[in-house]
């Protein structure tokens, strides 16, 4: 319309500008003067014809914009370019109606974070009676936006930081997890919110802060007062608590380290404190101040047991939990129902010092995370799986910033997603919070094994159990396997833990990591986008 205007205007200002001429003027001759505005006044008098036409023609060229931006915000196309393909094809459709115009250029893109797409196209009208005055053609211009209905996303990503992820790996595995959290954790966060949890794991799942609610608490630690340099040697405890024939632990003892890092038995207790058996102090050193005490079965500060090959071990538990047992082996109950099972790890086979990351839309936080992630341990990828799963269950919530808690199930316009990044190698399962008997190569040392199977079974069969409830609870599931080992075990496992087999993804490289992942990235896009 603006370019309606303008040239009515300019029509307008020749006529006046001619007039004002003719008046001044005292040599005009009739027929020159008729020569001269006779043009002018068809152009304005007859004019209307040409805008008549551009309007019709604009109001087409709008009409079919509209519909065209409409058909593209209800697609499944999430970049620029996929909108633009779209969008245009749909346009050019529309534009067999553009009879007096033709269209000269449209274009799509997104617009707010992907929450709208925005349209605008170029068109023209040729004119006839408008040409008598200069004016050969009318521009039109038209433009709309297009809201789209969206859904809300959350999405876990449980990353493989196992020895096997060491150098060049894990180097590609963040940058291909940085590259999915930049696609799809959006600008903006209204009126949908999309977020990203992340959940390192190799021989365990450390969950840092949270351990003490999700694994239980721990036995507390008694305070030593005095040591006696005697046959045998007495200790002294406040109310230790401890009975006869109690198994306990030392550390931490200033003098007499002697006593430091050992397992000894108690004897000849009272309240305050009891014998070490068949200790002789004579040769040690003079006990000077502090050190603790601590128990050492499920629950305590350190566990003591032996290994299938018959010598004793004394472990301290950390703050990576192991598998859950029992009833709710399988499921998303909350650790207020079932506790996670405690992890006492070798020092060989230490708990990662990667943590988990609640739901967040912080993408800066999240990579940040990403960034310090190291390779160690062994595989309990079974661990890792049904972290995934509890980071977004509702019934978790309790445990995070309430930001970060999962919605329920059936909150409008929700999608729950667990992308798993494996090898396929899982070798390590628990019994009584210690890697067990039946675990596999690549467990570490079965000196340091629990002389115990793991009640579960093998972390395979358990991963599959857990994929199965958590894709009934309506979760979807991708499985990258990145340079995955080539053994039944590892297929079987990709095969029932994936929603389908067009969520399986087989990398190689970093380069076909980093395309998987955008992929991923992507599809979870489209899926947010009402159709």
């Amino acid at each position: 319309m603006v370019n309606y205007i303008r040239h009515t205007v300019y029509i307008k200002r020749r006529v006046h500008k001619f007039l004002r001429g003719f008046a001044e003027s005292q040599r005009g001759a009739v027929a020159v003067i008729v020569a001269v505005v006779l043009p002018i006044l068809v152009g304005v008098t007859f004019g209307a014809v040409d805008f008549s036409r551009a309007m019709s023609s604009r109001q087409v060229l709008q009409d079919g914009l509209d519909a065209a931006t409409l058909f593209a915000a209800r697609s499944t196309a999430v970049t620029d370019a996929e909108l633009q393909a779209i969008g245009s094809k749909a346009m050019t459709a529309n534009m067999l109606n553009l009879h007096d115009g033709a269209l000269v250029s449209v274009s799509f893109v997104s617009g707010d974070s992907g929450q709208k797409v925005i349209g605008v196209a170029q068109g023209v009208v040729p004119t006839s009676v408008l040409g008598l005055v200069g004016i050969g053609a009318l521009d039109l211009t038209a433009r709309t936006e297009v809201m789209r209905s969206s859904k809300n996303l959350e999405v876990a990503l449980v990353l493989d930081t196992t020895g096997s992820m060491r150098g060049q790996n894990i180097i590609d595995m963040k940058a291909a997890a940085a590259d999915l959290i930049d696609i799809v954790v959006r600008d903006a966060q209204t009126p949908f919110y999309s977020k990203v949890a992340l959940v390192p794991y190799s021989l365990a799942v450390n969950v840092g802060p949270y351990a003490v609610q999700a694994r239980g608490a721990i036995a507390g630690e008694k305070t030593i007062t005095g040591a006696t340099r005697a046959n045998p040697v007495v200790i002294t405890a406040a109310g230790h608590g401890f009975a006869n024939g109690d198994k306990v632990y030392i550390s931490g003892v200033k003098g007499m380290t002697q006593l430091n890092g050992k397992l000894f038995t108690v004897a000849n207790r009272t309240t305050n404190s009891f014998q070490l058996q068949n200790v002789n102090g004579w040769y040690y050193n003079y006990y000077s101040s502090g050190g603790s005490v601590s128990c050492t079965t499920q629950g305590c500060p350190y566990y003591s047991f032996s290994s299938p090959y018959g010598n004793d071990n004394t472990f301290a538990v950390s703050s990576c939990v192991s598998e859950r047992t029992g009833s709710n082996a399988y499921t998303e109950a909350a650790p207020s129902t079932a506790l996670l099972g405690r992890n006492y790890p070798s020092p060989d086979n230490p708990c990662l010092q990667n943590t988990i990351t609640p739901l967040s839309s912080d993408k800066a936080a999240l990579k940040a995370s990403l960034n310090v992630l190291e390779a160690e341990g062994s595989t309990g990828g079974h661990i890792g799986i049904a972290w995934g799963w509890y980071m977004l269950s509702p019934n978790f919530g309790y445990l995070w910033p309430g930001a970060s808690a999962g919605a329920a199930y059936t909150a409008p316009d929700l999608i729950k997603a667990v992308v798993i990044m494996t090898d396929g190698e899982y070798n390590s399962v628990y019994c009584n919070g210690v890697i067990s008997r039946n675990s596999t190569t690549g467990s570490g040392s079965i000196r340091d094994h629990e002389s115990c199977d793991a009640p579960n079974g093998s972390s395979y069969y358990q991963s599959g159990q857990i994929c199965s409830r958590m894709r009934a609870a309506g979760v979807i599931v991708y499985v990258v396997g990145f340079k995955v080992v080539n053994t039944q075990n590892a297929a079987t496992l990709i095969a029932n833990c994936a929603t389908d087999s067009t969520h399986v993804y087989y990398p190689e490289t970093g380069t076909d990591l980093k395309t998987a992942f955008r992929s991923i990235g992507q599809d979870l896009s489209r899926l947010r986008i009402y159709r």
